[in-house]
């Protein structure tokens, strides 16, 4: 276990072991930061065996929108261990969507900017990791049609996919056109919003001033595709859209072995980075074993700017690591409880100390004989 010879510096207040399963909980004095400060940072550590276990992410109510805390998730789905997964939207008709790449077998969102990801597969769980653009295109009468979004509320002049994943209907406003498709055939075509979607089957919902209004006719071939761009240049989109699982984050923070020194490519915004918050990252060691680590903001320690997280995620001895969902959402769960002290809900403004609903997690299921 890598991480380890941390603990000649710093002090741990528990420690949990299972066979492929370890963790630890760190307390840094913040004299190691400051020397005027007392008190210390309060940081989780889960190390896993891939080998030994399925690793997935699980979506909220296995349902493309609504939340759920990280610990129901995990009783769920009997994970011995679990940590809050990407970032999404909260309130409004559209509460808990994925805002950033969500795929697990099929894709529930797609990043609306470049952001890092992680991906990986049941039967080859190593992961990889890359900034990503993840782009949707239709097929119909020979043209290739690019289109807006997938899985969220269609905006003035937008064109936007549905798929079965998501919901049992588009949750649209009325004023669009929906064509409904099933095995590539165009079935049904309904004015208004909505609609149903088939199981296995797509919803495309037209916004009534999109040029491709009145385009679409029952009966016609309509297919859909992903087109996946890793940005680095160190991974292939062939590579990706082979994966079953894919979480998006952001930045990422380390790759092969080096510290991300530039994350403006990613387009967060400059206070995320700078400004201590709590942290979720997700990190790869050269054993292929998992680090789940999570951050916690105390009444003393406020968390960690991004720099920082990324100096921790190298001393553990990762090769790749990825910033997850923070803030209220930052939450490890190990052995049936929540091991961090999250912060937040709806109203964490109000200074509320609470367990925030999020909208996917990453679980460490035991393998099934």
């Amino acid at each position: 276990m890598r991480f380890f010879y941390l603990l000649v510096f710093f002090s741990f207040i528990s420690l949990f072991s299972a066979q492929g399963v370890r963790y630890t909980h760190l307390e840094i004095p913040n004299s190691f930061y400051f020397s005027y400060l007392t008190g210390s940072q309060s940081i989780h550590i889960i190390e896993i065996d891939p080998s030994l276990y399925d690793i997935k992410p699980i979506k909220a109510l296995d349902n493309g929108i609504g939340r759920e805390t990280v610990l129901s998730i995990a009783t769920r789905y009997g994970a011995i261990a679990s940590i809050n997964g990407g970032f999404f939207s909260i309130g409004g008709t559209f509460d808990g969507r994925a805002c950033g790449a969500l795929k697990i077998d099929d894709w529930y969102a797609l990043p609306v900017k470049p952001r890092g990801c992680i991906g990986w597969s049941l039967e080859n769980p190593l992961p990889i990791m890359d900034r990503l653009l993840v782009k949707m295109h239709a097929s119909y009468n020979l043209n290739d049609l690019p289109l807006d979004g997938l899985n969220r509320a269609r905006k003035e002049g937008e064109i936007i996919l549905f798929t079965s994943p998501f919901h049992r209907t588009t949750l649209t406003n009325p004023d669009g056109q929906e064509v409904v498709v099933v095995n590539g055939i165009i079935q049904s075509i309904t004015q208004g919003g909505s609609t149903k979607i088939p199981p296995g089957g797509q919803v495309l919902s037209i916004q009534k001033n999109h040029p491709l209004f009145n385009t679409f006719a029952i009966g016609m071939p309509l297919t859909f595709s992903t087109q996946i761009t890793p940005l680095t240049g160190n991974t292939c989109s062939e590579a990706w859209e082979a994966l079953d699982y894919i979480v998006g984050g952001t930045p990422l923070l380390l790759y092969n072995g080096a510290k991300i020194i530039d994350f403006t490519p990613e387009q967060t915004i400059p206070t995320f980075l700078s400004n201590k918050h709590a942290r979720t990252a997700v990190g790869i060691l050269p054993s292929g074993h998992w680090i789940f680590v999570v951050v916690d903001k105390t009444s003393l320690f406020d968390g960690m700017t991004m720099n920082e997280l990324t100096e921790f995620m190298e001393k553990l001895g990762c090769i790749h690591a990825l910033n997850l969902d923070g803030g209220g959402s930052a939450t490890i769960v190990c052995e049936g409880s929540i091991k961090n002290s999250p912060h937040g809900d709806e109203d964490e403004g109000a200074g509320q100390k609470t367990v925030r609903r999020v909208s996917d997690a990453i679980a460490v299921i035991p393998k099934r004989l």
